[in-house]
């Protein structure tokens, strides 16, 4: 009788799995059409730029990071220059596992992975919308704004943002149901998929000062460990990196030498709006657009959702615009996930319930368009 009813569970959560993918289906699938549009456009319009850097659509979805990432798994960090061991390995590993049993060159796992990533990240965003809003209608509506947010083709990219995007919200899932061992696994993960995965030791923080002023004597072991985990992940490969490469820092020295050295977030988004206003280039006029957008929508973010949303995005658009080179600031912005949670409150008036989809929708597509061929460093 026990075997039945046991049996009988498993199926019928087997069937609301089935039925959660197929309802993500549409958004998912559009957001790839939406890339492959770019594509299309990109071909179309190779030659009106003269980009310092060169096209990239004829590289498809390995263009730029994708390279990277590819020559890893491929040949291991010794044969890349040492530009090459700023990207963390966490991706690197789960493609050459992949790669080792998937026909083919290391792209086509990268590919498969990414995207396979990009469908549990829906999953994993509708679902902590709901727990936290109670709200079904809410709890979709997020999905189609994560999958068509402007940096979001990203997450059809061979990069690393699908992973970080799956374990950072299913970190912040784990959080709201106080599950430690499931916040310490993903908050490892993460910290190995990106070094921005240190910044979720702000809102398991945050949990843990909430729980220490209801019971201030009581100090459990998880928690300790999941405050640790980040800095355990992360610091596992810079280690390595370090002693490998006979430098301190090894992986955050060859970032900043694309990124320039640390400033002041505020003062660098005052000195953008002066450029813009003294005639900075297109690409400087988006970025400080961008950061002007951001910002209006952290304010949205801590006034609406608990600290800890509001301070993790806060904390991950402050280290991209803490940066004299401010490229890749919507990519990075992205890894702050809960900024989305602002576009979904301005999405959720009526007057704007399909403009906001739409818009962002077409802001993804430039992006796209635009870092295929060269003029958008993604």
């Amino acid at each position: 009788m026990e075997y039945k009813r046991n049996k009988s569970v498993n199926r019928m959560i087997s069937k609301n799995s089935i039925r959660e993918i197929l309802s993500l289906l549409p958004a998912f699938l559009i957001s790839k059409c939406l890339v492959f549009l770019a594509w299309l456009l990109s071909r179309l319009l190779s030659g009106t730029f003269d980009p310092v850097n060169g096209e990239r659509f004829e590289r498809g979805l390995m263009a730029w990071d994708g390279d990277w990432y590819a020559s890893i798994v491929t040949n291991g960090y010794d044969d890349v220059i040492r530009e090459g061991i700023r990207f963390f390995p966490g991706y690197v590993i789960l493609g050459r596992f992949f790669n080792s049993f998937i026909p083919g060159p290391a792209s086509v796992a990268l590919i498969l992975i990414a995207n396979l990533a990009s469908l549990t990240a829906l999953l994993a965003i509708k679902k902590l919308v709901f727990l936290e809003t109670h709200d079904e209608q809410l709890a979709k509506r997020s999905v189609w704004i994560l999958s068509v947010f402007p940096s979001a083709f990203v997450l059809t990219w061979a990069y690393a943002e699908s992973l970080f995007l799956t374990f950072s919200i299913c970190c912040f899932v784990a959080l709201r149901k106080e599950d430690w061992k499931s916040v310490i696994f993903c908050s490892f993960v993460a910290s190995l998929l990106r070094p921005t995965g240190l910044l979720l030791t702000i809102p398991i923080f945050c949990v843990v000062c909430k729980n220490w002023k209801v019971s201030p004597r009581k100090i459990a072991f998880q928690p300790t460990i999941a405050l640790l985990s980040g800095f355990i992940g992360s610091g596992m490969y810079i280690l390595w990196a370090s002693l490998k490469f006979d430098q301190a820092f090894a992986p955050i020295r060859a970032q900043e030498s694309l990124r320039g050295s640390f400033v002041d977030p505020f003062s660098r988004v005052i000195r953008g709006v002066w450029r813009v206003l003294n005639g900075a280039s297109a690409t400087e006029t988006l970025h400080v657009v961008s950061a002007l957008l951001l910002l209006f929508l952290l304010v949205k973010l801590f006034k609406n959702w608990p600290l800890r949303y509001g301070l993790f995005s806060a904390s991950c658009v402050a280290v991209a615009l803490g940066a004299e080179n401010i490229n890749s600031l919507e990519r990075y912005a992205l890894n702050g996930f809960p900024i989305i949670f602002g576009v979904l409150l301005l999405s959720n008036q009526r007057r704007l319930r399909f403009a906001v989809p739409l818009v962002s929708a077409c802001c993804m597509v430039s992006l796209c368009v635009f870092a295929w061929l060269g003029v958008y460093v993604p």
